[in-house]
């Protein structure tokens, strides 16, 4: 739990667009562990008048600068009564003063929480149901499994690469309405959506008929034939047999171009002890077969051909919030290419650390900038042939035991990236 005193312009955003996630710099820097608190949102006084609790949002910490520490304000809830902050040292009788004075003026409680939270559900019924609408997203019981942090990571990559196949956010509501008790082993099994028929002679289907005695097996088409905005996506959904039954995992996601054997891999870390990134989280992928492979047959690029990064393979670092299926937007988190993290952690050794701090890395790509940079061409290998990725994938099941491939048959002219001629298309 936590108390924030923010401004009334910064509380005015907040009550403004509910949706949105608010940066906050307060005082406190000594921050107890990554997850997610409730948040107390306390109002300015009107001139001397008593200090008022605005509302409730769940707040969760950013980075530290010198003097203050960042944090994220998410799914504020305003009260629609009054609600004076002494109530919450209030014990039924008379106040307690000595409660009320270790009360921080902003940052965490970090004492008699419980007692807090317990007269703040007591002010009201209607305060009460906005704490308990609050304490849902915060169960840790509830959203914090390795296999529904695992869904979370499917759930983003499959919405981070429709975002690149040119799908809207708006042709994607099947994603919101997932069905949490339908999920098996995978996100996209509790889709409602078109189910695929694997075929014969195509490598659309031919993917599920090659994997499918590697694990469970899920496969969504996503289609859109109308207006300007057209696409044509096959998801498939690989978990290996060992992870439906129980053990730890990871994803590799895959964007395959068909048209042009465009390949884009992702894999999702999560961050291990003292938030540091472990060198054996991308095991497997430093291997010559794991790294060469998946140019393997390419043709190379053209002299008109401009591309930022021809590796295929880029690292997600997630922070670690727990799975919500209300989540409309990408999670939070930064997309490194694998070679700059290589480069880090050779340097690390050297200087005998035993992992990499996330944030030491120089430079990173936020998602909306890697889909777009994709998108447009400028990422990834060309001229891949499907037989390599899907041998790529083999590899992913027997590395981390979950993979995601999303084959994007648009025939879509590129942005602005290489390979501009009228006959070249993304």
């Amino acid at each position: 739990m936590a108390m924030l005193r923010p401004d009334a312009d910064f509380l005015h955003l907040l009550g403004a667009d509910r949706a949105k996630e608010r940066s906050y710099s307060q005082s406190c820097r000594n921050w107890p562990g990554t997850k997610p608190h409730l948040a107390i949102l306390v109002a300015q006084p009107v001139q001397q008048g008593q200090e008022q609790i605005w509302g409730l949002g769940i707040v969760r910490p950013a980075h530290e600068t010198d003097r203050d520490r960042k944090v994220f304000v998410t799914h504020p809830r305003r009260f629609r009564e009054s609600v004076p902050l002494s109530q919450l040292w209030h014990n039924g009788r008379e106040l307690d003063d000595a409660l009320g004075r270790s009360l921080p003026a902003s940052g965490p409680v970090s004492g008699h929480a419980g007692i807090v939270l317990a007269n703040l559900q007591r002010s009201s019924p209607h305060v009460a149901a906005e704490v308990d609408a609050l304490a849902a997203l915060l169960d840790e019981t509830e959203g914090w499994s390795g296999k529904e942090l695992r869904w979370r990571d499917e759930r983003d990559a499959l919405l981070l690469f429709a975002k690149i196949a040119g799908v809207a956010a708006k042709d994607l509501v099947t994603v919101h309405d997932w069905n949490r008790t339908a999920a098996t082993a995978s996100f996209i099994s509790g889709l409602a959506g078109d189910a695929v028929q694997p075929t014969l002679g195509s490598f659309r289907g031919e993917a599920a008929a090659k994997l499918d005695s590697s694990g469970e097996i899920a496969v969504r088409e996503f289609t859109n034939t109308r207006g300007r905005q057209t696409y044509d996506l096959e998801v498939t959904s690989v978990t290996a047999s060992r992870v439906t039954d129980g053990e730890e995992s990871s994803l590799d996601s895959y964007y395959y171009h068909a048209s042009t054997g465009t390949l884009v891999v992702l894999r999702y870390l999560r961050l291990g002890p003292d938030a540091l990134l472990l060198p054996g989280t991308w095991h497997g992928l430093e291997e010559p077969s794991g790294r060469s492979g998946a140019r393997a047959g390419a043709t190379g690029r053209g002299t008109d051909d401009y591309g930022l990064l021809e590796d295929p393979v880029f690292l997600r670092v997630h922070e670690p919030v727990p799975f919500t299926a209300t989540m409309h937007r990408t999670s939070s988190g930064a997309i490194y290419p694998f070679s700059q993290v290589v480069g880090a952690f050779a340097a690390a050794v050297e200087s005998g650390l035993a992992g990499l701090p996330a944030g030491s890395l120089a430079r990173h790509l936020v998602p909306t900038d890697f889909a777009r940079l994709v998108r447009d061409g400028w990422l990834g290998a060309r001229n891949v042939a499907s037989d390599i990725t899907l041998a790529r994938v083999k590899q992913s099941l027997a590395t981390v035991g979950a993979a995601l491939l999303v084959v994007d048959y648009s025939d879509r002219p590129r942005g602005n990236g290489p390979g501009l001629g009228k006959h070249s298309y993304w």
